[in-house]
């Protein structure tokens, strides 16, 4: 009676425990979906975290770029505004369009001419616009002025000589103006102007200009002036 008792007990406690096996047999699958939700919870986090950091680059890169910009129109709206009010561009306003001679070491003559008056952070800035201002070419957007075209297709010193000697002719002198330098904030301005009216006939000087509280532009100082 007692052995069929216990066997008839067993029989009954076995199926009893048998219940939580498969729940404990499931744990790891529930770990694992835990995991993976908790892995794809931090991705996307990360994701939006990566997200907003490009964004916040890219407008830093925006806002550096529109620092660095010096548009056509602030080079134009300064030079129109100072041109009439220069004794030097007044004497002489017919204007070759582009520079005619570019020295190697022109953008270091430069520096060195005007770095008394500039911090070092704003002469790396207008040292590379010294040398793009190398490739740039006046537009007929000059007020009051007569803008000569630069014949680009001489190749030798004879008909260099003519194209010289053709311009004089018709226009009895001839100015040459470089494409204003701005400093970071753009209230400082550097200009280089002369002008050529035939042997020993010429004069020219740099100039600075600053931006006053009326946003008018004023001259500041005048570098290295020559006369002949």
């Amino acid at each position: 009676m007692l052995g069929s008792g216990l066997v008839g007990i067993s029989v009954f406690l076995i199926p009893a425990f048998a219940k939580p096996f498969p729940v404990i047999c499931n744990a790891p699958k529930m770990r694992i979906n835990l995991k993976s939700s908790f892995l794809q919870t931090v991705i996307s986090l990360l994701l939006i975290i990566s997200c907003n950091k490009k964004t916040e680059i890219a407008k830093e890169q925006n806002q550096t770029k529109i620092e660095n910009e010096i548009s056509e129109k602030l080079i134009y709206n300064f030079t129109n505004e100072i041109l009439s009010q220069n004794g030097t561009s007044e004497f002489c306003k017919n204007i070759i369009d582009r520079k005619t001679f570019i020295a190697t070491n022109g953008d270091s003559i430069f520096i060195e001419k005007i770095k008394s008056e500039f911090k070092k952070n704003d002469l790396d800035f207008m040292q590379n616009q010294y040398k793009d201002g190398n490739k740039f070419i006046w537009k007929n957007e000059l007020k009051n002025r007569q803008l000569i075209k630069l014949d680009t297709t001489i190749n030798n010193e004879e008909s260099r000589d003519q194209f010289w000697k053709k311009t004089m002719d018709r226009y009895e002198c001839v100015s040459y103006i470089n494409m204003p330098i701005f400093n970071k904030q753009k209230n400082i301005a550097v200009i280089e102007i002369g002008y050529n009216c035939g042997l020993l006939c010429g004069a020219g000087a740099t100039y600075i200009y600053k931006l006053n509280k009326k946003n008018k532009w004023v001259l500041y100082k005048t570098l290295d002036s020559w006369i002949s």
